[in-house]
């Protein structure tokens, strides 16, 4: 899922010491600087790449099919749907001999409920009840509610190795583990990293999931895409994958195997709904609900609906190749998840005299005919304050950079004056993504879990969500009525599909009509790899990287 860094050729070259094609070593595209290798403390995906392949999740997912299959664990549900006993494969060792226990996967569940922690998981685990060690091999997960996407959740948090925190969590943001982890549950052992260059892996011969064939393995930080291109043609990266336009760029694909499949994200304009100079949480520490301060533009709809008109999102798509590039994205569901994708729901089509009438409606006007509109009646802002904002984002995908030029254009027709800022990918995660301090941002999320469900990416609307430094609604959005129907959905007596997908529709009609956030499109995506790869047999339910679930199933030749 992000990175933004520039480095010439023959610095990629210099990097690190072991060539892709070395016998003993696959080269994976590394997308930017780690955040942390905790998998609870950030989602972006530079770091996801990276401690994905050290801590295992309980609950794999068929790369074709989407449906959960058993991996380090088996389980059985109850009938009520209320308890979940979970079973560690036989033998399941970490790296330092140390087996993997239940007690693991319960400190994880504890780091998730504990609040002081602020950990990415807290939704995943928000109903859960209590968990019962019953032996070294087997938890019991009782929830408090029914979870119609409880394995999903489950699979989203990780397994972590209780023996190197503390019990009482005291070190658990703070501990040098985090940033380098000497203990491994999954394919590979981290043996070095350096920020802005690579992180390197060793196979891990105590694999639960069979020693990897492959030695070594090395995320090689490559941001710029067009450097991304010549890297796999010149063989000097053996993974990585790309958006249709920059795929159709690959002149000599003769030493290259791929694939192209429609991602399971949601990519969008995110327009803060809330002040980012004093960016601030829904709810207080008591649990009561903050009135935050607006933004001056952002918080009328009638603004947010004219930005949604005001720019052509087909032009993007056009980029990408049209209608082979990408899907157009009327709400949060990702239209992969085809039987909760509402179709009813209409995009919001380039019309810039429809968004033209409604600035003028909501006050915004250039009088004194400069060409920037100003606060002529306006009701957020002070008269005169001029239509102006900035788009804060990461050119760790090009989409995104092509995204904010676009709309600074079109946008700029129209009376706003709109400025670029392009942000480092080391400080874009803490500012932007969850520090909640921008006006604009282009940028996408894929749920994060697998397998994937509607449920999974209702984070970027949760009010409960909305807290800056960690929380997953980065515009501010709060709706009671949306909060509600998310909670009926993941709880719905039965989990009927149906029914549930009816739910779904009316979030993604309410969300879309309140322009919760500029929803874009959903990209297809190439997954490409050099042919000297063997078992490389991806499917439409890879997430980003969904390599790090198989890489320990592949071979080389040659």
């Amino acid at each position: 899922m992000k990175t933004a860094v520039l480095l010439f050729v023959v610095l990629l070259l210099l990097a690190v010491p072991v060539l892709a094609q070395d016998a003993d070593t696959v080269v994976i595209r590394g997308f930017g600087n780690i955040v942390t290798f905790n998998p609870a403390l950030s989602s972006d995906g530079a770091s996801y790449q990276a401690y994905s392949l050290l801590f295992p999740s309980p609950v794999e997912t068929d790369p074709f099919t989407g449906e959960t299959v058993p991996g380090l664990t088996s389980w059985v549900a109850s009938d009520d749907g209320l308890t979940y006993t979970f079973t560690i494969r036989e033998g399941a060792v970490w790296s330092d001999g140390t087996p993997i226990t239940a007690q693991d996967m319960a400190f994880s569940i504890g780091a998730a409920q504990n609040t002081d922690l602020g950990t990415i998981w807290e939704s995943n685990a928000d109903l859960v009840d209590s968990v019962t060690i019953i032996d070294d091999r087997t938890y019991e997960v009782k929830m408090s509610d029914v979870n119609c996407a409880a394995l999903s959740d489950f699979a989203a948090i990780r397994f972590l190795p209780s023996h190197k925190f503390a019990a009482d969590y005291s070190d658990f943001a703070s501990s040098d583990f985090n940033m380098n982890p000497d203990v491994s549950g999954g394919p590979y052992i981290l043996e070095e990293w350096a920020p802005d260059e690579f992180q390197r892996f060793r196979a891990n011969p105590d694999f639960w999931g069979g020693a990897p064939q492959i030695p070594f393995l090395i995320n090689r930080v490559i941001g710029e895409q067009a450097l991304a291109i010549q890297a796999i043609q010149a063989g000097e990266i053996d993974y990585t994958y790309f958006q249709g336009d920059l795929f159709e760029q690959i002149s000599n694909r003769d030493t290259l195997q791929f694939a192209n499949f429609p991602q399971v994200t949601v990519n969008f304009l995110a327009l803060n709904w809330a002040d980012p100079n004093n960016p601030s949480a829904a709810y207080d520490d008591a649990g009561n609900l903050v009135e935050q301060a607006p933004h001056p533009i952002f918080s009328d709809v009638k603004v947010r609906q004219a930005i949604a008109m005001g720019w052509n999102k087909q032009d993007v798509l056009a980029t990408l190749g049209g209608e082979e590039g990408g899907t157009p994205l009327v709400g949060v569901v990702a239209p992969t998840i085809s039987w909760a994708y509402n179709n009813e729901v209409e995009v919001w089509q380039y019309d810039p005299e429809a968004a033209a009438a409604l600035l003028d409606e909501a006050g915004w006007t250039d009088a004194d005919g400069d060409g920037v509109r100003e606060c002529n009646g306006c009701a957020t802002a002070e008269a005169g304050t001029p239509l102006a904002f900035t788009i804060r984002y990461s050119n760790i995908l090009q989409l995104f950079e092509t995204s904010v030029l676009v709309a600074q254009d079109q946008l700029s027709q129209l009376g706003f004056d709109v400025s670029l800022e392009l942000v480092e990918w080391s400080n874009y995660i803490p500012e932007v993504y969850f520090g909640q301090m921008y006006d604009a941002t282009a940028m996408s999320n894929s749920g994060g879990t697998q397998p994937p469900d509607p449920n999974d990416f209702t984070t970027l609307l949760l009010s409960s969500q909305d807290i800056p430094g960690s929380g997953n609604n980065l515009t501010s959005y709060v709706n009671p009525e949306v909060d509600d129907l998310i909670r009926q959905a993941r709880s719905l007596p039965g989990c009927d599909p149906a029914a549930r997908a009816e739910i779904y529709y009316q979030i993604q009609q309410i969300t879309h009509d309140d322009v919760a956030y500029d929803w874009t499109f959903t990209p297809n995506i190439f997954q490409v790899a050099n042919s000297r790869i063997q078992g490389f047999n991806p499917g439409p339910s890879w997430v980003f990287y969904g390599y790090t679930a198989h890489v320990h199933e592949w071979s080389l030749s040659g």
